[in-house]
């Protein structure tokens, strides 16, 4: 996948045919004033980014947990019950 690089003002000029390069070739870097200014990806891609962000902060909280000691689940019910 090459890289893509579009400033701004043709972002502005040309979006429609922006957006048809983001979904089909992949991010586009928008610039303005010669420096990186945002990300432009396709819908999909995007959700997806999401969904491995989630999974692995998921993974980081497990690994996290995992140290923690143990508690029985009786008392942690009545902990939550006596807070709420």
């Amino acid at each position: 996948m090459t890289t893509k690089i579009m400033p701004v003002s043709d972002l502005r000029r040309n979006t429609s045919d922006a957006l048809t390069a983001a979904r089909e070739g992949g991010p586009i870097y928008i610039t303005q004033h010669g420096r990186p200014a945002a990300v432009l990806v396709a819908y999909e891609q995007y959700e997806a980014l999401l969904a491995q962000l989630e999974d692995l902060a998921d993974l980081a909280a497990l690994d996290a947990a995992a140290g923690e000691p143990e508690r029985d689940y009786d008392d942690f019910l009545l902990e939550l019950r006596q807070r709420g």
